[in-house]
């Protein structure tokens, strides 16, 4: 159940471009969302007006309760003040968007603001990051089809009860993406039996079912394109048999797909 949402904007058009996204989520839990916006020493963003740079809650979702807050920097980076306002706000989710304003300095010091919070966030995250010629989110406010993929670890379960609880909500199909490294061993019936044991814990309902070997990251890339996929859930061990550190897989996958990701360290 997703009762609250953070969603941290430096303002700029890109990181707003998520909010339509955060949006249509809540609308569906009946959540509230919390827009918050992390001020550096001499932002000249802090004044009493700063509240109407956070982007306007459009007519048709007036009904969703937005909570607007600018949060003092400190001397933490802003992916750790993401993280921690998201657990003091007890946020069962945080959607964002890849390569803001503040994001893209920190992606040429070598790290992103969005793949930070990805990679070590243990609260489910949305990240949607820019896509095509014009470097522009992808305008997604809703879900027709979803895809869920694992490694059948245990530890590729836990992101499973939110995606299957989204894709219930939406009324998009969740189809499951097995995955295998070469040379991985697998199980008689592809992991057909720990699939479904899977979304048996995770209340869910099993459907489509594919396997795929090699490649891994760039194979989930491929496949979500060309199905057109709205959405890609993954843990950040995917790929390591259950290692919580963020691995090459899911970096490439949260760096290039063509879609928002879903995901979170187990």
């Amino acid at each position: 159940m997703i009762r609250s949402i953070l969603f941290p904007t430096d303002f700029s058009a890109v990181a707003n471009s998520a909010f339509p996204l955060a949006l249509a989520v809540a609308a569906q839990y009946d959540a509230i969302v919390q827009s918050i916006h992390i001020a550096h020493g001499g932002d000249p963003h802090i004044t009493e007006t700063s509240r109407y740079e956070f982007p306007a809650v459009p007519t048709g979702v007036s009904s969703v309760r937005v909570i607007e807050t600018i949060v003092p920097k400190d001397s933490d980076d802003p992916a750790e003040v993401i993280m921690r306002q998201a657990k003091q706000r007890q946020c069962d989710l945080i959607v964002m968007a890849s390569h803001g304003r503040s994001d893209v300095a920190q992606f040429f010091l070598g790290r992103s603001v969005a793949e930070q919070v990805a990679r070590d966030s243990k609260i489910p995250t949305i990240i949607a990051r820019l896509y095509g010629p014009r470097r522009t989110t992808r305008p997604i406010d809703r879900f027709k089809r979803m895809l869920y993929v694992t490694d059948l670890s245990e530890p590729s379960k836990q992101i499973l009860s939110i995606a299957a609880s989204l894709a219930m909500k939406t009324k998009a199909d969740l189809e499951t993406l097995c995955v295998f490294n070469e040379g991985d061993e697998e199980p008689a019936d592809g992991g057909q039996s720990i699939i479904e044991r899977f979304f048996q814990e995770a209340n869910g309902k099993c459907g489509k079912f594919q396997r795929l070997h090699g490649g891994l990251g760039e194979e989930v890339v491929e496949y979500a394109g060309r199905n057109k996929a709205d959405l890609v859930a993954i843990t950040t061990s995917l790929g390591s048999g259950g290692d919580p550190k963020l691995t090459d897989t899911a970096e490439f996958i949260i760096r290039n797909a063509p879609c928002p990701v879903l995901c979170m360290r187990p």
